[in-house]
């Protein structure tokens, strides 16, 4: 199992956290998504499982963030 990290910016709620769980989570190879202390997400997955390689699946994830209005502090 592999864990990929970051700070998003204004996850306050729990629809914001569902919102950034929604698209991520339902891709394979994922484990489970979470939002901590409200800014900083925190994806465990299987690199083995996923679709792609691993830079792509960190890009598209960090692309749909960025689509749903969160901004990525870091990376």
């Amino acid at each position: 199992m592999a864990t990929l990290s970051f700070r998003v910016g204004h996850v306050y709620c729990h629809n914001c956290v569902a919102g950034v769980g929604k698209f991520v989570g339902k891709m394979k190879g994922v484990h489970s998504v979470s939002v901590k202390n409200n800014d900083s997400a925190v994806i465990e997955y299987d690199p083995d499982k996923l679709e792609m390689d691993e830079a792509q699946f960190k890009q598209i994830v960090r692309e749909n963030i960025e689509r749903l209005g969160f901004r990525i502090k870091n990376y």
